[in-house]
């Protein structure tokens, strides 16, 4: 259990029906916060917008454990903004040849956003989430640090987050495991709550390949994109591909060569929808060029023990970066160690120990 929190206030909570929101309410509510839950209905599978839709499963799960709990419920039918944002811009970057992560998105402009918005409304001092992180004020700037959790650990996907979401939210899981906190919920008697199973991958898609999802969204995409050639470095013809949308900086599969090479994607030419191959050693690189880059304190990237993390097919480089600014957009990362198969438009994040200082997005290095 929570220590109880001299500091009482009321709180808005992103309640999702599952184990690790559900809990933080109920940690919330034991420290003296008056929670008020609110439920972000961002998708629906048949893209429908229609107010007398039923509310999905997590919505109406959410709603019955605030009812338990006591608690003040409210849903943000936000389905067509998410659509017109976040959807849009995961449909965007796929077809300008990039890689997108739509959560990075997501949370400054619309999660934290509409979440922030209510506690306005609501004259509430927070807002609080089940996140597997920490917020820390440091000489009055906040950061967020890693979780207990290695597992669980969310804090790559918030380093766009600015101060003043950062001030407000309340993030009580971070000191715990996902073990402990399923104990947490029976402990509370909420068994049903403490066997809930994960939601995996991006919330939208619903378990399906991206590839799928983009025939959905466009259904006249292979018809406007086409084939396209595969070509190593000097431009000569080793094969072709079915659409560049379809494919990611490391990828091998789906691409039909007249002969085996063992080539992989390394570039993606979306004017001419081409792929450029290279052995896999080839996609190891020493250097990165980052744009619209964020960082709390710019003073932090004159430290000489920050660590970079990349999700998707790249392995996460080992040891330290150097990082230099090249304009108001742009830094160029050195390593210490090489990073293998980065693409464009993944969200790179900084760290100096566990603690995150800022990111921004992998480009090509030209």
């Amino acid at each position: 259990m929570c220590e109880a929190d001299n500091t009482r206030g009321r709180v808005i909570l992103g309640m999702s029906g599952g184990t690790d929101s559900s809990v933080t309410a109920m940690m919330l509510q034991d420290q003296g916060y008056e929670v008020i839950g609110v439920s972000l209905w961002f998708y629906t599978n048949n893209h429908s917008y229609d107010e007398n839709d039923n509310y999905p499963d997590f919505i109406v799960d959410a709603q019955k454990l605030a009812h338990k709990l006591g608690l003040e419920h409210h849903v943000i039918d936000a389905r067509k903004e998410f659509r017109d944002t976040i959807i849009q811009f995961f449909l965007d970057e796929y077809l300008a040849g990039r890689t997108p992560s739509p959560c990075i998105q997501c949370n400054p402009n619309l999660k934290w956003k509409l979440l922030l918005e209510k506690a306005d409304e609501l004259n509430c001092d927070h807002i609080a989430t089940g996140h597997y992180i920490t917020i820390e004020d440091e000489n009055g700037l906040f950061y967020i640090k890693k979780g207990k959790d290695p597992a669980k650990d969310q804090s790559y996907f918030l380093w766009n987050l600015k101060q003043g979401i950062l001030s407000r939210t309340l993030t009580p899981l971070g000191k715990y495991t996902k073990t402990e906190v399923r104990k947490i919920a029976k402990s509370y008697g909420f068994e049903e709550v403490a066997k809930k199973k994960e939601s995996m991958g991006v919330c939208f898609m619903d378990r399906k390949d991206y590839r799928d999802f983009l025939q959905e969204m466009i259904p006249d995409l292979n018809e406007k994109i086409g084939k396209g050639m595969a070509v190593d470095v000097n431009g000569k013809i080793l094969g072709t591909h079915d659409g560049y949308p379809y494919y990611t900086v490391g990828q091998k599969r789906g691409i039909e060569l007249e002969e085996k090479t063992g080539l992989m994607v390394s570039r993606i030419d979306a004017k001419n929808n081409t792929l450029i191959l290279e052995k896999k050693a080839d996609l190891n690189k020493l250097q990165l060029r980052i744009s619209s880059y964020y960082f709390h304190n710019i003073e932090d990237i004159k430290q000489d023990n920050i660590t970079t993390v990349v999700r998707g097919l790249g392995l996460n480089p080992e040891g330290y970066s150097k990082i230099t600014i090249l304009n108001e957009n742009e830094l160029l990362v050195d390593l210490e160690n090489p990073a293998w198969a980065m693409a464009p438009g993944q969200p790179v994040a900084f760290y100096i120990g566990n603690k995150l200082i800022g990111g921004g997005f992998a480009e090509y290095n030209d």
